[in-house]
């Protein structure tokens, strides 16, 4: 038997020079957990075409809700041609019953305590309609199969370190597809890192975590960035603005070759993050940020910038009612002072 794992994309650009800059982890992961006797492939629709003559028994297709009509015209055609279809990701949790009517199978909620199931009834032509997947401890997980990922792809070291967020935003999704916030064994995920061999001098060089918010959780946070002192790394992650006023975790973060981060800091509007029920980023913090320099005001300051439309290192949402859509925040210092504050990219 042959399993296909398909993460659907759809490319918004001409040019597709960034959309291979980093893989989804999902098909990795996913991979690594189909059973040793049976075959399997990876396709990334970001820099592969669906083959919908592939050899495959079953073709599983990973999405998002901006990619499920996408997704549903290659079931289509696949089916068509009598491949069975299974579908999994955060549209099919979210809409299961829509996604259902589009496959032979859907996965619901996290796939590693289900996968093995629907390949093994796969297998003996009997898949159930759908498969409620259940969040359970990360530890003992297999390297992600990085053997089978495509070269085109800019970044090569995608690692998950921790999945979910205990915060509960209400604009955010990450609470519903994963109701508890985990962490996996410092060891493990150091063992990722190290695991993937081969590449330029940058893709060896370069982790790029996809977390949802990596260093929310201070003691696991610390004692996964000493372990990576050693390794002499570049890493790239997203996490909260909190994260800017613990000093030590600062200290670790530059020692461990923090190189970029993702802050989610939406709007400094009080009443708004009130509505959203975000409370750890007002604009008292990011002024304490701002006016402290150091390593924490390298985040604050990538994240600035955004906010005044160079917009890759920062989240922000629409204006709420009664926010001016155009209000600056309100740093005490310039970007320019606060870049000069900061060492970058760290001397590893």
């Amino acid at each position: 038997m042959k399993v296909e794992i398909v993460q659907v994309w759809r490319n918004r650009y001409e040019e597709r020079r960034l959309s291979a800059m980093v893989p989804p982890l999902t098909s990795l992961h996913l991979a690594a957990l189909v059973p040793n006797d049976v075959e399997v492939a990876v396709r990334h629709e970001k820099v592969s075409p669906v083959d919908y003559d592939t050899d495959a028994d079953l073709v599983a297709l990973s999405f998002f809700t901006g990619v499920a009509a996408r997704a549903y015209a290659h079931s289509r055609e696949l089916r068509r041609r009598g491949k069975k279809v299974v579908m999994g990701g955060p549209h099919v949790t979210m809409l299961p019953d829509e996604a259902a009517a589009h496959a032979d199978a859907v996965v619901v909620g996290e796939g590693e305590s289900v996968w093995r199931r629907v390949i093994e009834d796969a297998a003996r032509g009997r898949l159930a309609p759908r498969y409620q997947g259940e969040a359970r401890p990360l530890a003992g997980l297999p390297p992600p199969r990085y053997d089978l990922l495509e070269p085109r792809f800019a970044v090569r070291r995608v690692v998950m370190a921790t999945r979910g967020c205990p915060y509960r935003c209400s604009f955010c999704t990450t609470a519903v597809l994963f109701p508890r916030f985990r962490t996996r064994p410092v060891e493990e995920v150091v063992r990722d890192i190290e695991s993937l061999p081969g590449g330029n001098w940058l893709q060896r060089k370069l982790v790029w975590f996809w977390d949802d918010n990596l260093l929310v959780d201070r003691r696991y946070g610390k004692a996964l960035l000493r372990a990576m002192v050693p390794l002499r790394k570049w890493w790239v992650t997203q996490t909260s603005l909190d994260c800017a006023e613990d000093e030590e975790l600062l200290d670790l973060m530059r020692a461990s070759g923090c190189a970029a981060i993702f802050i989610g800091i939406e709007t400094l509007d009080a009443a708004s993050l009130r509505q959203a029920n975000k409370m750890f980023a007002p604009r008292a913090r990011v002024a304490r940020v701002a006016q402290r320099g150091g390593p924490g005001a390298l985040a604050l300051a990538a994240a600035m910038n955004g906010y005044y439309g160079l917009r890759q290192l920062l989240g922000r949402i629409p204006a709420a009612p009664g926010e001016e859509e155009n209000e600056p925040p309100v740093p005490s210092r310039s970007i320019e002072e606060v870049k000069g504050a900061s060492e970058f990219p760290p001397r590893l």
